[in-house]
């Protein structure tokens, strides 16, 4: 117990100590609302697109998609200041992302750090901005990333959209209105994740990742294939994705997948348990995939424990997934 206790002021205390060491630092800055600023579906923030981008379809934020460019926002749970600390070069290295500059701001009276680098991916060389903004109850991620071979003006006018956001704190958001689906989990032990990047997420107790012993959760994502798929190419895009997850799968379950229709969508269903090659303990895999044009929809439930249980609720909840139009 004293152990933890002086976990926590320790923590505390470097956060405390951080935050005075950088606020000296910062740069004011003050962004008036205009006719120009485009509300970031869901979220408390609102920014200037930079010319040529448009809102996306994919994930909450902007694409240019001729450039190659984007620009995602995705809430974060806590303090700002600590989730600075998550943020520094050795964090982002690991991901891939070598910083190359971190600059901090006061936008309109927030707290805010900018951190410009570079990342390769699909080798490509990318340019990375991304901006963390926000208070002690929440902060926002703005990430871009734009090719290295992009043109000087293009990056600038991209780290300016950054720099233009406002982060209001008392403005409505409701976290589902960046979804273009919805599931109902009504009457189940599922709650709202605190923490929602590109899927909408649910879990037994409402973190991600669970805290529980069973470690349940339901994720629902959208995404685009490149290129039409046949129907032999959706089954076979299932039984990938299946997968991909770390089991070594139970030799007596099948994992055929069985077609299904859901929501005016066809697609297929695959569910089958394993043990976990990384935690070594059994799991149970639940997975729908629903198809709109090039468009599909993974549905997924992940669960260590109360396996029959908890099947019956993935395939309960699955069955109510509807599209928003």
């Amino acid at each position: 117990m004293k152990y933890s206790i002086f976990s926590t002021l320790l923590i505390l205390i470097v956060a405390s100590c951080f935050s005075q060491s950088y606020n000296s630092k910062a740069i004011e800055i003050t962004n008036n609302l205009n006719a120009n600023y485009q509300n970031v579906t869901g979220t408390k923030i609102k920014m200037l697109a930079p010319s040529g981008f448009v809102k996306s379809t994919d994930y909450n934020g902007f694409s240019h998609k001729i450039a190659g460019s984007s620009i995602m926002v995705t809430e974060l749970p806590g303090d700002v200041n600590r989730n600075f600390l998550g943020f520094d070069k050795k964090s982002l290295f690991k991901t891939g992302v070598i910083v190359d500059k971190t600059t901090f701001y006061r936008i309109n009276g927030f707290d805010a750090m900018l951190i410009e680098g570079k990342q390769s991916a699909y080798n490509r060389v990318y340019t990375r901005i991304m901006l963390v903004i926000g208070d002690i109850y929440r902060s926002y991620l703005i990430s871009a990333s734009v090719l290295s071979t992009a043109s000087e003006k293009h990056k600038s006018e991209v780290k300016e959209s950054l720099l233009s956001v406002i982060y209001d704190p008392d403005a409505s958001a409701n976290i589902f209105d960046r979804f273009d689906f919805s599931v109902n989990v009504s009457g189940t032990i599922l709650k709202p994740g605190n923490l929602m990047l590109s899927s909408l997420t649910y879990t037994d107790d409402g973190n991600v990742p669970s805290k529980t012993k069973d470690k349940t959760s339901f994720m629902v994502r959208k995404q685009t294939a490149i290129n039409p798929l046949s129907d032999t190419d959706k089954k076979t895009l299932c039984i990938k994705l299946f997968d991909l997850y770390p089991l070594e799968w139970t030799e007596d379950m099948s994992r055929e997948p069985k077609p299904v229709t859901i929501g005016g969508l066809s697609g297929y269903e695959i569910y089958s348990m394993g043990k976990n090659k990384d935690l070594y303990k059994m799991e149970l895999i639940y997975q729908m995939v629903l198809f709109s044009g090039q468009d599909y929809y993974v549905i997924s439930g992940i669960t260590f424990g109360d396996f029959e249980n908890n099947l019956m609720m993935f395939k309960k909840v699955a069955n109510t997934f509807k599209p928003i139009k």
